[in-house]
């Protein structure tokens, strides 16, 4: 079998860019929750309106902000594979991820068909 040839720095810098923008993100969603915090709000009326609308845009912030991290951790553990040297080798399996895979979602850490398996062990609604 031939050994494939996988552009290992394309896909790093594929990686760093995603990197640099869940940073980004991260940081301005951080920045954005402490100006929401820090602001006074009265004791009036309509103001529990404004707080109610302020809170449902917090949380909408900082759920982003989550989401964001654990995808950084995912790129940050996507990179340490590149220099590994275990970069696009399915962690369940140990076959190739195919590079349409990775091109797709470079942090990909299971081929297609593991992923697939790990999906239908952990659905709610496989039957038993």
């Amino acid at each position: 079998m031939a050994k494939r040839k996988i552009n290992l720095e394309k896909f790093k810098k594929l990686l760093l860019d995603e990197r640099d923008r869940l940073i980004s993100s991260i940081s301005n969603a951080e920045q954005t929750s402490r100006t929401e915090a820090d602001r006074d709000h009265g004791q009036d009326m309509s103001d529990y309106a404004e707080l109610g609308t302020d809170n449902f845009h917090l949380e909408t912030i900082l759920s982003i902000a989550s989401n964001d991290s654990e995808r950084l951790r995912e790129v940050m553990d996507a990179l340490q594979r590149i220099e590994k040297g275990t970069y696009g080798i399915c962690e369940g399996s140990g076959k190739p991820i195919p590079i349409k895979r990775l091109e797709a979602i470079p942090s990909a850490r299971y081929c297609i068909e593991y992923q697939n398996e790990l999906e239908s062990q952990s659905s709610p609604y496989r039957y038993r």
